[in-house]
């Protein structure tokens, strides 16, 4: 019996010392100020006797098991937080608290890059607009975020259609996407940006240079991503906001939405009104159109494993009126215009990890636009209204997009050469009065790949490279190289070439027009993409030395576009779109933030001109023409009274050009400049469920600014001595409760 309990305790005592020697040591993240637990963040073990490494995933209690049994060093980094390393014995349980990183160089991106990128480790130079900087400015559209953005310039077109202008290139080459599908509905080449609302946008990435070989045309100076909110923690949520201005905005929206088991649910809508604005207000003739819109959306959204699976659809509509002067000579008949806009966005999107090295991003869309125009004969006494008989004063648009895009990514950070490869497949429909036979499509297929070696750990080397077929014109092949440098935690070097293409669109393909009997404008099939050729250098240099934290980002530029498409009047009242000539700009920017606890503070600066072929004439000396910008904010939060406050300041330099009199004589155009200047608070109340942001815009009260002649972007067709630039000092207030 003894023996039998000698054998009993032998055994056991083994298990016990085999248990022991084979114990997996793991360690635990957390939040170092909420304690919360950090889920997916990146871990790498380091084995110290082999220097054997292994990565892994922090799972949803944040915990990560050592994969070796000595010691054992690990590296820590996720996105928001300072990387942090640490020494792990065997058998060690460690939790680990991480700190707030410094400037959000942790911060995921998406755009271009199709897996979530830490921003530092981005070859793109891609700049962040948080959720809580559009609430700050009192931002409800596109528009009114990107005026007060450095290298960004809007206008307000003929049909009070909202554009933009970056570093001196206008916004038919910007890509405008919401979650990585393009926003169709192009009016003279541009997007109008007051209907891009902010409501459901979590944040919006911009890349400053081409992204043609990601995405195809149109993006040849930029690249703006909005991207919505999709995840929500808790079963059920609530959200009401409104906005009031004084300039006469008044908006309202909310969402609700539900999570049963894994599967997510969102529906919300709004009302956005604008009263409209005229500087001097002395007749029914408003230079800023009034506005209604009414929003809404539908979200699912459901995590399969690593995989993220989300069906949007999003319905919009507005109205714009334009109400033309009382009319001689008795003042009590006048013409006014009717301006009606429909989209309406279906998106399947499936992106994550498939394996623990390998990642899809699939996007499937189609995307609605329809606008049509209708001009009435108004009685002033009876207010009766009768469209108009003549066929010019009405006009239907509408466009179909269809898209499939596919990208399949390796991304091991073990070894030193990963792939990016992808397809994008897309059709546009259009059907207008305007165009010949009334209806036209294009189709457009593209492979694209892009490689990412690592020669040592601080080389980056990303080459890549678009092969598209069109339908109906020869695309380019479109390649790009960047370098990314990383010398220490504190100092990078980026640098890129990249070449980028602007498609003819179905318009400028089919147009056909007669706007009176002075006037024909005229499509071209013989149109051929322009093309263009554009190199960046970046250096980022960041330190934190106690609670001070400094970021300086110094960056030059330089593009050249070749084939540049434009009207051209080829008889007395013919005018042809043709490709004629090219466009350079070059230019060079500063960018400078400094942190002290709660006190954030940015400077920036913009040097920038455009060199225009089309004046290259024998007895006309041409030459570049050079403008600046230059802004700045400060942010500062109470947190222990829940209150922050929000100063921004612009400057929008003069900018000139030259243009072609009727007589064609060339002479020198150009645009004012003028000074911006924007404060704002906000306080949380109730638990922070309650966020209040009271402020004014515009302190200076600018309205307008001198004007002569054109200006590349701005068509001065009615030979105005003055454009309007803004609509003068405004108050707001904006309420936001969550639940």
């Amino acid at each position: 019996m003894v023996g039998k309990n000698k054998i009993v305790v032998f055994i056991l005592f083994s298990l016990m010392q085999t248990t022991i020697l084979f114990a997996q040591s793991k360690i635990k993240l957390i939040d170092k100020s909420s304690s919360e637990v950090i889920y997916l963040a990146h871990v790498k073990f380091s084995n110290i006797k082999t220097n054997e490494f292994k990565w892994a995933i922090s799972d949803e209690q944040g915990v990560v098991l050592n994969p070796f049994h000595d010691s054992t060093k690990v590296e820590i980094s996720y996105t928001g937080y300072e990387k942090k390393t640490q020494l792990l014995a065997p058998n060690e349980v460690l939790t680990i608290k991480l700190e707030t990183a410094s400037f959000g160089l942790n911060e995921l991106v998406v755009t271009a890059n199709f897996i979530p990128v830490e921003l530092k480790e981005s070859v793109y130079d891609v700049k962040t607009i948080s959720e809580e900087k559009i609430a700050s400015k009192g931002a409800p559209s596109l528009r009114e975020v990107l005026n007060t953005e450095l290298n960004f310039r809007t206008n307000n077109g003929h049909v009070n259609e909202t554009s933009i202008n970056l570093n001196g290139l206008s916004g038919n080459h910007v890509k405008i996407m919401v979650d990585g599908v393009p926003v169709e509905g192009r009016l003279s080449g541009n997007i109008d940006l007051s209907q891009l609302n902010l409501n459901e946008i979590e944040k919006i990435e911009v890349i400053d240079g081409p992204t043609s070989v990601a995405y195809g045309t149109n993006a040849l100076a930029g690249t703006i991503n909005l991207i919505t909110k999709k995840n929500q923690l808790n079963n059920f949520s609530f959200n009401l906001k409104s906005y009031y201005e004084s300039v006469g905005q008044y908006n309202i929206s909310g969402n609700v939405g539900f999570k049963i088991k894994e599967n997510q649910f969102k529906i919300s809508g709004g009302r956005n009104f604008f009263d409209g604005f005229a500087n001097p207000d002395t007749s029914r003739f408003k230079t800023w159109k009034p506005r209604e819109q009414y929003f809404g959306s539908f979200l699912y959204y459901r995590r399969i494993k690593h995989l993220k699976l989300s069906y949007i659809l999003d319905a919009f509509t507005e109205t714009m009126t334009s109400r033309g002067e009382r009319r001689a000579p008795y003042y009590i008949t006048a013409f006014d215009t009717y301006y009606n806009t429909q989209r309406l966005t279906n998106k399947l999107l499936l992106n994550g990890r498939i394996s623990p090295n390998y990642f899809i991003d699939l996007t499937l869309s189609h995307a609605y636009f329809n606008r049509t125009r209708n001009i009435y004969f108004k009685d002033l006494t009876t207010l009766k209204q009768t469209i108009t008989d003549s066929d010019s004063d009405q006009d239907t648009t509408v466009f179909n997009n269809y898209l499939f895009r596919g990208v399949f990514t390796q991304k091991n950070d073990s070894i030193k050469l990963n792939y990016s490869i992808g397809t994008e497949l897309k059709r546009d429909d259009v059907f207008a009065q305007r165009v010949i036979d009334k209806n036209q499509w294009l189709g457009d297929y593209a492979l694209f790949a892009t490689l990412d070696y690592k020669p040592i750990k601080a080389i980056t080397i990303k080459p890549a490279v678009r092969y598209a077929y069109n339908t109906r014109y020869q695309a380019p092949i479109v390649p790009s190289l960047n370098l990314l440098l990383d010398v220490n935690d504190n100092l990078q070097f980026k640098t890129s070439y990249a070449k980028g293409f602007r498609a003819p669109d179905l318009k400028e393909l089919y147009l056909e027009f007669h706007y009176n009997a002075t006037i024909n404008l005229w499509g071209n099939t013989n149109l051929i993409a322009e093309n263009s050729d554009h190199f960046n250098f970046s250096a980022h240099f960041h330190k934190k030395i106690k609670n001070h934290q400094i970021q300086f980002t110094p960056k030059v530029y330089y593009s050249k576009i070749n084939n540049l498409i434009s009207l051209v009047q080829t008889s007395d009242v013919d005018w042809t779109y043709q490709n004629v000539d090219f466009l350079t700009t070059r230019g060079t920017s500063f960018l400078m933030e400094y942190r002290y606890k709660k006190i954030n503070l940015n400077v920036g600066y913009n040097f920038y001109g455009n060199y225009n072929s089309m004046f290259d004439q024998q007895n006309f000396k041409n030459k570049f023409f050079y403008t600046n910008d230059v802004n700045s904010s400060v942010a500062l939060k109470l947190d222990s009274l829940n209150l922050s406050f929000n100063l921004n300041y612009k400057y929008t330099g003069l900018i000139r050009n030259n243009y072609l009199t009727e007589q064609k004589d060339i002479k020198e155009s150009y645009i004012g400049d003028y000074h911006t200047f924007d404060f704002s608070l906000t306080k949380l109340l109730f638990n922070k469920k309650l966020s209040t942001t009271l402020g004014v815009k515009n302190i200076f009260d600018v309205k307008e600014v001198l004007m002569v002649g054109d200006v590349f972007g701005v068509s001065n067709q009615s030979n105005a001595t003055s454009l309007n630039v803004l609509w003068g000092r405004s108050y707001f207030v904006s309420l936001n409760y969550n639940f």
